[in-house]
């Protein structure tokens, strides 16, 4: 006896076809929003009705398509760049592909979301760069890209581009030498739809990286309130030691009762502009454990004398050069993260200091709640930036 059978295409669909087209959809009606529309509308009685695909022309001129399965009556037809009016074409499709008659109807989207972050665009110099704040009412997924006028071809290039879906927020570029430039800046949705650009002239302040080879802890005995970092046999350099990685940070004794403070010697006078820290990157320890949630940095020239602090006070001769929250960009819960939340762990969390604040010679951090409710606090690595005033030794009595 022989037995055989026939290949079997596992993708088609089940049943019959009966060659009838489904009816078209119909009481089409539009609502339009920023940079899209939503057509809503009744669906044909068919029993093997499977989608309702959508046709227009996109911004950029070519074609596009959406589709809505048979178990909703609406789809959102997006990333327009303009406000033109667009003739979208809706088809009933059952499972075999038989396309009802078309129905057009027109959209007229809204403000696009990039028109309405070019118009909300800001910029203000800044040390090493500049700070560009923006506004992204709709929340949509941007980038803000950033061109220099090429000082030999005199044309506009491309310089650094953030990506960004908040909806309000502060951009800075750096790395900037401190010299007059042209500048521009505009705004792209991941369609390719692009705003204007913003064209602005200006000279960055001078930034230089504090060399951590001039660091040094300032003895707790000097400071009063200061505590020294030595749980599992670390040392407070480890915040400087160019290392970042998950076993090498500096942490005080745990639990000690927060807030947790410390000072370092910089070995320079210098005007501050910002700082990066890095936390640990390990799965049970990155945004939670000790890593700093809310913490205030201060400075000062020289130590103040040590019967001027009080329990009552313990800043006084301190300025204060900024209060500062980390912020988990995803708000997940603790112990859960995004990978928006893993790239900033990287990249490194970015904090400016009080531009009006005096040039310090001493800065000093108070911890003041970790991402746990654990009485703890680590960190893997700071950078600080500023623009030093005096670098000489000799007069800073080193």
């Amino acid at each position: 006896m022989m037995t055989g059978c026939a290949d079997v295409d596992l993708l088609h669909p089940y049943g019959n076809d009966d060659g009838v087209a489904p009816g078209p959809v119909s009481d089409v009606k539009v609502r339009n929003w920023s940079g899209a529309a939503t057509i809503s509308y009744r669906l044909p009685s068919d029993p093997d009705l499977s989608y309702v695909k959508a046709t227009f022309t996109g911004t950029d001129g070519n074609q596009r398509e959406m589709r809505a399965s048979a178990y909703v009556d609406s789809l959102v037809i997006e990333g327009f760049g303009d406000t033109r009016e667009y003739e979208v074409e809706l088809r009933a499709y059952d499972k075999f592909e038989n396309a009802s008659a078309p129905v057009a109807v027109t959209v007229h989207p809204d403000t696009p979301p990039i028109t309405l972050v070019r118009e909300s665009l800001e910029w203000s110099v800044d040390f090493g760069g500049f700070l560009i704040s923006f506004e992204n009412v709709t929340g949509s997924d941007i980038g803000l890209y950033v061109l220099q006028r090429d000082s030999v071809s005199q044309t506009m290039e491309y310089y650094d581009v953030y990506f960004t879906g908040q909806r309000k927020g502060t951009y800075a570029v750096r790395g900037l030498p401190d010299r007059e430039n042209e500048f521009g800046i505009y705004v792209q949705d991941h369609w390719g739809n692009s705003s204007d650009t913003l064209v602005f002239t200006t000279t960055p302040y001078r930034e230089d990286e504090l060399d951590k080879e001039k660091f040094s802890a300032v003895n707790g005995s000097e400071v009063p309130g200061d505590l020294l970092t030595s749980q599992w046999q670390t040392s407070m350099d480890y915040l400087w030691n160019g290392v970042i990685d998950n076993w090498d940070y500096a942490e005080p004794f745990y639990p000690t009762n927060l807030p947790h403070r410390f000072t370092i010697d910089l070995g320079v006078v210098c005007r501050m502009s910002r700082m990066k820290d890095w936390q640990r990157s390990g799965d049970d320890v990155r945004w939670q454990h000790g890593a700093w949630r809310l913490f205030n940095v201060y400075g000062c020239t020289e130590l103040p004398p040590l019967t001027e602090a009080s329990a009552d006070d313990p800043f006084k001769g301190w300025t204060l050069l900024g209060e500062f929250e980390s912020v988990k960009p995803s708000g997940l819960p603790v112990g859960q993260v995004s990978d928006e939340d893993i790239q900033l762990l990287q990249d490194g969390e970015e904090f400016s200091f009080d531009r009006t604040a005096p040039a310090i010679r001493y800065i000093r951090f108070e911890i003041i709640a970790a991402h746990s409710t654990m009485q703890h606090s680590s960190m893997s690595e700071i950078t600080l930036w500023g623009q030093i005033e005096d670098s000489d030794p000799d007069n800073l009595g080193i």
